[in-house]
């Protein structure tokens, strides 16, 4: 039977998000519905609200980033079944296409990019009228319907009202670092914005054994967080007239590793200056708007700099996610620090402002909290 609930709907670019009751249909042959526990608040979601991507289809359930716990499954489903706790996937992982049998990418060629499951239909109506589904998984609902191929079960120890980070934020950060830069024990590292992603990066600085780790952000008031993950030095770019010049001081000639968590092209541009001129690489993991470029000079990569891009960690989200929530239920990942809200669903508007406005670290939308 189809299930009524409430959900945050967006109905056009930068039109917010009205609390709406929504019909979630029976999940389809190799489909899943999903009773949300708990999403997170990311910038990704308000540059798709803000018309980062101009294609982007309107109204629509954004939320690419929760977990939940498997209320039913459709005929065929056999990596989960009901009650099992799952942590929801924003790059499908089918197992069979080229892309996931091939290790240089995390990518699947059955991840829709219309906003809608595979079969080209959403399985939320809103007020009669299909809504779609951001990567087909709409987490800012009570319950969403997607493919198997975006949930992967987890351990059953570990807690579903805050496993939300683990759908994109620990992911993006602490796979750039560990799957992305493979950057070995006693590197220098620099990490540009210390918001959840950042903090996430500096995890994984931390535990790649990274001799220094320099937090770069223009907001002072998120150095201490930084310092408890594992930021050993600080520098606000508002304060230093050169920042390439400054961290090679800090660095002798040049960081070896520069992580860049923020879609901003200047912040990409200097990290790719203060990289080690022979052998420093910079990654890129911020989203900036569709289209947009950066300059990095010729003889500047000949002579040994090196610039990448890394989309979700470079994981393959179904396999290795189910990995780092082990070490969240260990204590590795520091999971709960990264929380500084808990909101209801109805408060989601809440959330998404003081995400604007620097006052949060990471805000969790928690479907147990009631308004």
């Amino acid at each position: 039977m189809p299930i009524t609930c409430k959900a945050a709907v967006t109905w056009k670019a930068n039109g917010g998000f009205s609390i709406e009751t929504v019909e979630v249909a029976v999940p389809q042959k190799g489909e899943v519905r999903v009773r949300m526990t708990s999403t997170g608040v990311c910038h990704s979601d308000l540059h798709m609200m803000e018309g980062f991507d101009k294609g982007f289809p309107f109204p629509c359930i954004l939320g690419h980033e929760g977990a939940g716990i498997i209320e039913s499954v459709g005929e065929g489903v056999t990596s989960v079944k009901p009650g099992d706790i799952v942590v929801m996937v924003f790059e499908a992982f089918c197992g069979d296409c080229d892309f996931c049998k091939d290790p240089r990418t995390n990518m699947c060629k059955k991840q829709t990019r219309n906003q809608l499951q595979m079969d080209g239909t959403s399985r939320i109506t809103c007020r009669g009228q299909p809504i779609h589904q951001m990567a087909s998984i709409s987490t800012f609902s009570e319950y969403t319907v997607t493919s198997e191929c975006n949930v992967t079960k987890v351990n059953p120890k570990a807690n579903p009202n805050n496993l939300a980070f683990a759908g994109c934020c620990i992911p993006t950060g602490y796979g750039a670092v560990m799957k992305a830069a493979k950057m070995p024990p006693g590197s220098t590292c620099a990490v540009w914005g210390l918001g959840g992603v950042g903090m996430c990066v500096l995890m994984g600085c931390r535990d790649s054994g990274a001799s220094k780790i320099i937090g770069i952000d223009p907001n002072p008031n998120k150095f201490p967080a930084a310092k408890q993950f594992g930021a050993t030095h600080f520098l606000n770019p508002r304060e230093v007239t050169n920042v390439p010049e400054k961290l090679a001081e800090m660095t002798n000639g040049g960081v070896d590793f520069c992580f860049v968590s923020v879609g901003v092209t200047p912040a990409m541009e200097q990290a790719f200056m203060s990289s080690h001129p022979q052998w420093g690489k910079t990654v890129v993991i911020g989203l900036a708007e569709i289209g947009e470029t950066m300059k990095a000079g010729i003889w500047e990569l000949i002579y040994g700099r090196q610039l990448i891009g890394t989309y979700y960690g470079s994981y393959k989200a179904k396999l290795d996610i189910p990995q780092l929530v082990e070490k969240v239920v260990s204590g590795q990942i520091q999971l709960d620090k990264l929380i500084s809200h808990r909101l209801p669903l109805a408060r989601i508007a809440d959330g998404f402002n003081m995400l604007h406005t620097g006052e949060s670290l990471r805000t969790i939308i928690d479907y147990d909290v009631k308004a």
